[in-house]
């Protein structure tokens, strides 16, 4: 617009010129052609043809308007199909905030072979049909969103795993997470999906050697990376304990906050305990982990615990008497520690010393089997298995 003020502005000066010009002598102008002469001053000339300029200009102007008017109206046309599809994403992506998912999936779905940036369109209509249980269609549209923008492949790959995970597709969710990482060996959201999919998946090898990379790069909150953690190498010395060596390779492996851990500890001694291995290392880690911290669940789990000097590991027991005498899982770790080194009068003392300061099932059973089978007194071992089992039930109910 400013541009055609300033050409009129500056016609009309040149026009106003001209007059000045002529004004004192208008001249004379004579055109000839064959038979034909026109004669007029010098004044009306240019007048005329500053006229004719004029209007050629303007017709220039009017044909050119006329060549472009159907690209412009197609323009036109495109940019209002353009202006509805912005709308309808908008509107979509409201309704998707505020739960009206089915709302949100038609008006995302609208007019969104017009928009600008369709894969927006098709991701967030892949999470309203997922939260509507709509799995196909969530998949359908996240195929659109590939065929729309295939340079988009890992943003699309990590809205797919997030939402097979979000659907418990855990195997799904995998395979799309290894192919995501192979493409993006350092993309942190990914490795962080990557050990939600092996956590839920119990793949507790593959767990365990990612997350040193996810601890060190603070990837998850830190209540949820010790969850994992935990399960992690508990599920790794789980399967390794197919023989002790094997074993004691993988507990070397724990990071060394997890082998000072009460709660991995006892974890450890309880697998050692039920196949009947002995370390020394072990039972000195115990010891180290009692005497720095008390633990009720360790000690109960340190008498189960089998050594191979059972009156050294009793005596070593019997030194925190002083301090946790009437502690109940000190006196069943006592009593069963002295039953296995064949002393069944401390046993059946410890025992029942166990029972006295808090009955508990399984302090009623080893004192049941104690009467049982080393001290041949079948109704105490009756009343003592009755206890017991009495005491389960309504810790059950």
């Amino acid at each position: 617009m400013v541009k055609y003020v300033v050409i009129l502005l500056i016609l009309v000066i040149v026009a106003l010129a001209a007059v000045l010009i002529v004004r004192e002598d208008p001249g004379f102008v004579m055109l000839r052609y064959r038979d034909y002469t026109i004669e007029t001053t010098l004044a009306f000339a240019i007048g005329v043809v500053f006229t004719l300029m004029i209007g050629f200009y303007i017709a220039v102007r009017v044909l050119r308007g006329l060549w472009k008017l159907p690209r412009s109206l197609r323009k036109g046309t495109r940019n209002r199909r353009m202006d509805r599809a912005r709308h309808h994403l908008n509107q979509g992506l409201i309704d998707l905030a505020e739960g009206r998912f089915g709302q949100a999936e038609n008006h995302l779905m609208r007019q969104v072979a017009h928009s600008e940036s369709p894969l927006v369109h098709y991701l967030a209509a892949a999470r309203a049909a997922q939260l509507q249980g709509k799995h196909d269609a969530r998949d359908n549209y996240l195929k659109a969103a590939h065929e729309a923008n295939p340079d988009a492949e890992l943003a699309i790959g990590v809205t797919q795993a997030e939402l097979q995970l979000a659907h418990q597709q855990s195997e799904q969710a995998l395979a799309t997470l290894t192919h995501l990482h192979s493409v993006a060996p350092k993309h942190d959201y990914v490795l962080m999906l990557l050990a939600r999919a092996y956590f839920e998946l119990e793949d507790w090898r593959a767990l365990i050697e990612i997350l040193p990379d996810v601890r060190r790069k603070k990837l998850m909150k830190e209540s949820r990376l010790a969850e994992m953690e935990q399960a992690g190498y508990r599920g790794a010395l789980g399967l390794a304990a197919t023989s002790q060596q094997s074993f004691d390779k993988a507990w070397s492996k724990l990071p060394k906050s997890l082998q000072t851990d009460p709660a991995m500890i006892r974890f450890y001694l309880d697998l050692m305990a039920k196949h009947r291995w002995y370390s020394a290392n072990a039972e000195q880690l115990v010891v180290r982990s009692l005497e720095s911290r008390w633990d009720d669940a360790l000690i109960e789990v340190y008498g189960r615990f089998e050594a191979k000097d059972p009156a050294a590991q009793l005596a070593r027991g019997e030194k925190w008497l002083d301090d946790f005498g009437h502690n109940e899982q000190l006196l069943l770790a006592l009593g069963r520690i002295a039953a296995r080194a064949k002393l069944w009068g401390k046993a059946q003392g410890y025992l029942e010393a166990s029972i006295g300061a808090r009955p508990t099932p399984p302090a009623c059973l080893a004192l049941a089997e104690l009467f049982d089978r080393q001290l041949q007194q079948p109704d105490k071992a009756s009343k003592y298995y009755r206890q017991g089992l009495k005491l389960s039930l309504e810790s059950a109910g």
